[in-house]
C-alpha cells in the first residue's frame, strides 16, 4: 500500500499545467503541514478522525484560517490522487470542515490621499511616486504591475495592455499569465498617462516600465522593506484608521476611485480583470450605496414629475 509521505512526492512531482509559484506552495505545505503528521501514516491508516484531529492541531498552534484551509486542500487533492490511483476507497479529508477565514477589511484611500502617499514613497525611492500612483487609478495587481513592459504602454490613447505577471519563486521573479490567463486593455487617467510617459517612454525594446533603484526588476519584498513600509508609517500618523494599509490596497483604491465618478460595474470588472462582474461586485457592491440613494432620489423626481 504505501505511506502516505511516498505517495505525496510522487502526486507533487507529477502536477503539470500549473504555475511554479503555486507548485512551490504546494511543497512548502507538503512540508511544513502535512508530511510532519502524515508522511509514516499508511494511505489506508489515515481517517476522517485523524484528519479533524490534525486540523485542530493547526488552529491551536495559531494557524491562521487561510493557511489551515490551503494546507487541508494540498491533503485532499493529494488523497484524491491516491482514490484515482485504486489505492484507497475513498478520500478521508473530504466533507472535514476547517476553520471559517476571517476576511480582512479592505481600506480605500481619497483621490488626496493617494496624492500624499505617493509623494511619502517619492522621497524613498525614484519613481516609487509615480508607480503608487499607477497603482491606485489603474487597478493593476503588483504582479501586473511589475511585469509591464514599455511596449504595453499607448500613452498617447491612455492605454495599457496586460498580458503578464513576475511572481518570486525561490528567489527569482518568474515571468507568466495573469492570475486569469487573460490579456486585457485598460485606458487610465490622462494625467498618470502623462506620468508614465515621463518614466518609460514606449520602445521597442520591452524594457520594464517599473525599475528597482539600480535598474532590473522591481521585487516585492526590497520595495516594501525599503519604501511602502516607512511610506505608510509616516502616511498613517496623520490617518490613523489605514493603518496596516497595503499595496494591495491600492487595487481596491482603484475601484473605490472608479466607483464614486459613476463607472458601472461591468467597466470595473475589465479594469481588474476579474473573470465576471459578480466577483466585481461581490466584492465592491457596498460602495453603491451611494448610488442606490441618489437612483431612488431620482426616481422620486420622476414619480413627482407624473403626478
Amino acid at each position: 500500500m504505501g505511506h502516505y509521505g511516498d505517495h505525496a512526492e510522487r502526486w507533487h512531482r507529477g502536477l503539470v499545467g500549473i504555475r511554479s509559484k503555486t507548485k512551490l506552495g504546494y511543497e512548502s505545505l507538503l512540508r511544513c503541514r502535512a508530511l510532519p503528521t502524515f508522511a509514516t501514516y499508511q494511505l489506508r491508516r489515515i481517517d476522517p478522525a485523524s484528519v479533524r484531529t490534525w486540523i485542530s492541531d493547526m488552529d491551536a498552534d495559531g494557524l491562521s484560517p487561510s493557511r489551515i484551509r490551503q494546507a487541508h486542500q494540498v491533503l485532499r487533492a493529494s488523497l484524491d490522487q491516491a482514490v484515482d490511483d485504486g489505492l484507497i476507497p475513498r478520500n478521508p479529508a473530504v466533507g472535514i470542515k476547517v476553520p471559517a477565514d476571517r476576511t480582512r477589511e479592505m481600506l480605500f484611500l481619497t483621490a488626496e490621499q493617494v496624492h500624499e502617499l505617493a509623494d511619502l514613497a517619492g522621497e524613498h525611492q525614484p519613481g516609487a511616486d509615480t508607480l503608487v500612483t499607477f497603482l491606485a487609478w489603474s487597478g493593476l495587481r503588483w504582479s501586473e504591475a511589475v511585469a509591464l513592459r514599455s511596449r504595453s504602454l499607448d500613452v498617447l490613447r491612455n492605454r495599457v495592455t496586460v498580458s503578464e505577471a513576475a511572481t518570486e519563486v525561490g528567489g527569482k521573479l518568474v515571468y507568466g499569465p495573469t492570475k486569469t490567463h487573460r490579456a486585457r486593455t485598460i485606458v487610465i487617467p490622462r494625467s498618470v498617462s502623462n506620468l508614465l510617459a515621463v518614466n518609460a517612454i514606449p520602445d521597442l525594446s520591452g524594457d520594464p516600465v517599473f525599475t528597482a533603484p539600480r535598474g532590473g526588476p522591481l521585487r516585492s519584498s526590497n520595495f516594501r522593506r525599503a519604501v511602502w513600509l516607512p511610506s505608510v508609517a509616516a502616511f498613517t500618523a496623520a490617518y490613523p484608521n489605514l493603518i496596516g494599509l497595503r499595496v494591495h490596497d491600492l487595487r481596491h483604491t482603484a475601484a473605490s476611485l472608479a466607483i464614486s465618478v459613476g463607472v458601472n460595474i461591468k467597466a470595473i470588472q475589465r479594469m481588474l480583470g476579474h473573470k465576471t462582474a459578480s466577483i466585481t461586485l461581490d466584492r465592491y457592491g457596498h460602495l453603491y450605496d451611494e448610488d442606490l440613494i441618489a437612483l431612488a432620489d431620482r426616481m422620486d423626481q420622476r414619480f413627482r414629475g407624473a403626478a
